[in-house]
């Protein structure tokens, strides 16, 4: 009898320690495209829903050529506000964090890279999109400060994760680039991992904010985007007034830039429907002129 309740009692232990390791959970997004309002806007509420799952931490594969000065601000003050883990994967192999993506990439809790992927060439540019509608650009003094401030705004960040703060600054003055071995070895990042599974493997264990990350075998959780249907169905996310309004508050002007930052918008899918090529033209006045600053 004594043996036969050890036997119960051994089962529902094991049974119970399953359960635990079974109920681990990564969050994951993947951003493939340039930076824009909607991306801003599906980070943060994808750090939200991840506090709300209690996941071990959020992995935000990156492959992204640059965008907007203003939504990577968002984004990386998103993440140093961020309840939960942050770990910005630059993947897959080919990928690159050029530009906004090497600001949020040394932002994130973790920075990783998957083999053969670059990042940095972050220097700032101006293009089009000011409220005359025309291609003018800013004076020299204006450049200067743009220059200054985003040197400034990278030093900040490579101080607060502990990265290397002087290859970081060159990679803004210089548009220094490298590869993600090279990364490695000036300690801009904090590993190199070859797909997801080997990613959660050398994550786990990681001490993030004085807690260690349980990621091994942890079951990986998508955060999707919110798609049109969701957005105008009956059944409205409660997220999707948020990202609608991100959506129109973006500009629509005459240069590529602006183009690029209308497929943005339309690869978030949070859209109310009709098309954005039919706001080809149109220029917003009243929004603010750093929006016309790309990194």
């Amino acid at each position: 009898m004594k043996i036969l309740l050890a036997s119960v009692f051994l089962c529902l232990a094991c049974t119970a320690t399953q359960a635990v390791f079974a109920a681990e959970k990564v969050g994951f997004i993947n951003v493939d495209g340039a930076i824009g309002p909607a991306t801003a806007s599906y980070i943060s509420r994808s750090i939200e829903e991840a506090k709300a799952q209690n996941v071990q931490c959020l992995v935000i594969q990156l492959n992204t050529p640059g965008g907007l000065l203003d939504s990577t601000q968002k984004i990386v003050q998103s993440f140093l506000g961020s309840p939960v883990p942050v770990v910005v994967y630059v993947a897959p192999t080919g990928a690159t964090a050029t530009s906004a993506g090497c600001f949020i990439t040394l932002a994130a809790n973790v920075a990783a890279m998957a083999p053969a992927t670059t990042i940095g060439a972050a220097h700032p540019v101006s293009i089009g999109g000011f409220p005359s509608g025309g291609e003018e650009k800013p004076d020299e003094t204006m450049k200067q400060k743009l220059e200054n401030f985003s040197v400034s705004y990278m030093e900040t960040i490579a101080g607060k994760r502990q990265r290397n703060v002087e290859w970081a600054k060159s990679a803004v003055k210089e548009s220094a680039s490298i590869t993600a071995q090279k990364a490695l070895e000036l300690k801009v990042i904090d590993l190199i991992a070859t797909d997801m599974p080997d990613l959660l493997q050398k994550l786990n264990g990681r001490v993030v904010d004085g807690k260690p990350l349980n990621t091994a075998g942890a079951q990986l959780t998508e955060i999707k985007r919110i798609s049109k249907t969701v957005a105008t169905g009956s059944h409205v996310h409660p997220y999707a007034d948020r990202d609608l309004r991100n959506y129109r508050r973006t500009d629509f002007t005459r240069s590529n830039s602006s183009r690029r930052g209308r497929r943005d918008c339309v690869d978030s899918g949070a859209l109310s429907g009709g098309d954005p090529a039919s706001q080809r033209g149109w220029t917003r006045p009243d929004r603010a002129r750093n929006d016309a600053f790309h990194i």
